[in-house]
């Protein structure tokens, strides 16, 4: 039964995905690109080295590069070299992304207020550390 709830959760989950990710379709991204753009301008200084972006979506190296390379053909995101280690590449956002950045929040935060029940933060806080201590 425990691996079923479990299961269950995590079918939940990727189904708020989904419908995040539908409700962000007018501006050509899903919630993974939302995650990159959103992450990329909370990062101090608005920059974060490729291997430290896909450490925050649980991605490789790799498969954040394959996901950033769209983003940055249509003027979203622009790579960076590092000025300290000539072979560390940077990401941040642009200004195009962070005006779209600034319309996808909008339209996730207005969905999140049409579809998450009204609870106590502290039922927020408890589901998120619970999914915090998955072992990546």
């Amino acid at each position: 039964m425990k691996h079923q709830q479990i299961l269950n959760c995590f079918f939940t989950l990727s189904r708020t995905n989904a419908l995040l990710s539908r409700s962000l379709s007018a501006q050509g991204l899903d919630f993974s690109d939302f995650m990159i753009l959103y992450f990329l301008n909370e990062a101090p200084e608005g920059k974060l080295r490729r291997i430290d972006l896909a450490q925050k979506l649980g991605l490789s190296a790799s498969g954040i590069t394959r996901m950033i390379l769209p983003l940055e053909k249509i003027g979203l995101v622009s790579r960076d070299l590092s000025d300290e280690d000539g072979r560390a590449r940077f990401a941040s956002l642009t200004e195009i992304g962070k005006t779209l950045l600034a319309d996808a929040k909008t339209r996730i935060f207005e969905k999140m207020e049409d579809i998450v029940p009204a609870q106590q933060e502290a039922d927020y806080q408890k589901v998120t550390a619970l999914l915090e201590q998955i072992k990546f």
